[in-house]
């Protein structure tokens, strides 16, 4: 199974999102569809920015939970432009390299 996540959506229509809470509501909801064997589409459609707060809350806890081979098997992003990658690979960057064993 696979759903998409609408991050306007969940973030209240913001353009730009700065704050942690938006970030952890919806990194729950992906690991809820991953721990049930699924895949996720992040769509940032409407998005122009997202701070790294946001996407350590989002992704970066996951990579370091999972690793980044498991999350980039996971998921997908769609609609997101380049200030938005550059931010998500810096926060996978140095999450990947923090990763906890538990």
């Amino acid at each position: 199974m696979a759903i998409v996540i609408n991050i306007k959506n969940e973030a209240n229509g913001l353009e730009c999102i700065g704050s942690r809470a938006p970030g952890e509501t919806i990194r729950k909801k992906i690991k809820k569809e991953i721990d049930a064997g699924g895949k996720v589409t992040l769509d940032f459609g409407g998005v122009e920015q997202i701070t790294q707060s946001f996407a350590d809350e989002m992704i970066g806890i996951l990579v370091r939970a999972f690793g980044i081979e498991y999350i980039q098997k996971k998921l997908l992003l769609v609609n997101e432009n380049e200030d938005i990658k550059n931010t998500l690979n810096f926060v996978i960057s140095y999450s990947k390299d923090r990763r906890v064993v538990a």
